[in-house]
């Protein structure tokens, strides 16, 4: 069955759900008389569907009865880009050697409009913080553009990021699992290819 597609009955209700890190799926039925269901950000690309309408306006009467608002409380988002609404991710595995090598990677990031990850090593090590750990026990993301460097693509991590529509891995193993998910790969060692990224994107964006 092609990822993109949900297998759906209405009588019996039955939907499938990935199962083993994505690596096959599962037909579950749901017998309740209430039923949610959640899909991954980009899991499925927009149909036009073009039609003509018509805009009716219609005056709201007003609801002035003594009703009061007060603001208990107000929370800034920073500029950051969360992980999960982020349609492009740059993340680094252990490839990266260590924490004082990220620098280059946030960088292609901000270049690229993009939010920051890691693999799970990596924020056990305390590289990163466990809030850009993605995989099978972190964060399940699915953006448009993935980058993973120096991750080598355990099955845990890839459960975690299989649903990115273009994957590019950098990893000096050419037998790297992540090859195998990635639609572009580069063999070589993390810390010398990610500069040569950043310039390149650089000068395409007359940076």
């Amino acid at each position: 069955m092609p990822e993109s597609t949900i297998y759906l009955g209405i009588d019996p209700f039955v939907v499938s759900k990935k199962v083993f890190s994505g690596n096959a799926f599962a037909h579950v039925g749901l017998k309740s008389d209430l039923k949610v269901l959640t899909l991954a950000q980009n899991s499925f690309e927009l149909v036009e569907n073009e039609k003509d309408i018509v805009i009716e306006q219609y005056p709201i009467p007003s609801l002035d009865h003594g009703i009061k608002t007060k603001v208990l409380e107000t929370q800034k988002q920073s500029g950051k880009i969360l992980l999960t609404d982020a349609e492009i991710v740059v993340s680094g595995g252990r490839g990266m050697k260590s924490p004082d090598n990220w620098g280059p990677l946030v960088e292609l990031a901000d270049l690229l409009g993009a939010a920051t990850a890691c693999s799970r090593p990596v924020s056990d090590e305390g590289w990163r913080p466990h809030e850009e750990h993605t995989g099978q026990t972190g964060k399940i993301i699915a953006p448009n553009l993935y980058f993973a460097i120096g991750i080598s693509g355990a099955t845990q991590h890839l459960a975690g990021v299989s649903s990115s529509k273009f994957i590019v891995a950098v990893n000096t193993d050419k037998d790297a699992p992540i090859f195998s998910a990635a639609q572009y790969g580069i063999v070589g060692d993390a810390c010398k290819v990610l500069p040569k990224l950043v310039d390149t994107v650089r000068q395409l964006k007359g940076k």
